[in-house]
């Protein structure tokens, strides 16, 4: 449930303001062969990182749950990087968003990064199990 709470916060996060919609002309995965682009600050790098973070690490901890006992980081690492490179695909139809490499490559170690941490976790028996 609250994987698709964090899906559903990063969706309108990475889609707002929603419109006007429109073909720019260029493939929705160009932005994997652009240039980096110039601009970048503090918040662009914390809100990346940290915006993937509770996906990957609420996706990891459900497999986990689930009695899931290989793979469950990577699938909570590769969950979190297919939604950013989704998000970033559909921005190339927003021209108030740019989409980015490194906008998907941090949230891609953002949802990495969440996914080791609940794994981490209930190695350790930090986590309270419920049942």
């Amino acid at each position: 449930m609250l994987s698709w709470l964090c899906v559903l916060v990063i969706v309108y996060a990475s889609l707002y303001p929603f419109g006007p919609w429109r073909d720019q002309e260029i493939a929705p995965w160009a932005f994997l062969w652009a240039p980096r682009t110039p601009y970048w600050s503090a918040f662009d790098v914390f809100s990346n990182l940290f915006g993937y973070m509770p996906l990957g690490f609420w996706v990891t901890l459900a497999s986990l749950r689930l009695g899931q006992t290989q793979g469950t980081g990577w699938r909570g690492l590769l969950v979190g990087s297919g939604l950013s490179l989704i998000m970033e695909a559909m921005q190339s139809y927003l021209p108030m968003r740019v989409p980015s490499q490194a906008d998907w490559m941090l949230n891609t170690l953002g949802a990495g990064l969440g996914a080791g941490v609940a794994q981490a976790l209930e190695r350790r028996g930090v986590l309270l199990r419920y049942s």
